[in-house]
């Protein structure tokens, strides 16, 4: 959780941030797991596309066949998107990519 996270959800607990959970007793404790696996995240909407980025990581592409996509390790298991360690600049180019990826891959199962 990132500390941000951690802190709004602090703030919304009223819990001090300075406190140790070693230092709650197990009845407050047992209240704050019930209420964190309880707590909704509610989004206010999207950045759009101007805001749109990638993260790193995924299957090594160099693992996967470059014309199917399927591993090299396991018959018929393929792999598409952002499951691919695939990093392309912004502006589209990630997606055109888990386009054009996904494509080879569905040409390949239809035949």
């Amino acid at each position: 959780m990132s500390a941000r996270l951690a802190q709004t959800w602090l703030d919304v607990q009223r819990l001090p941030t300075d406190a140790r959970l070693a230092d709650f007793p197990d009845k407050t404790l047992r209240q704050i797991g019930e209420s964190l696996s309880h707590w909704t995240l509610t989004p206010n909407g999207p950045e759009g596309y101007r805001k749109t980025e990638v993260t790193r990581g995924g299957v090594d592409i160099r693992e996967l066949s470059s014309t199917t996509m399927m591993s090299s390790r396991v018959a018929g298991l393929y792999f598409i998107g952002e499951a691919v360690d695939v990093t392309g600049w912004l502006g589209g180019y990630d997606f055109q990519w888990a386009w054009a990826a996904s494509k080879a891959a569905a040409e390949l199962v239809q035949a």
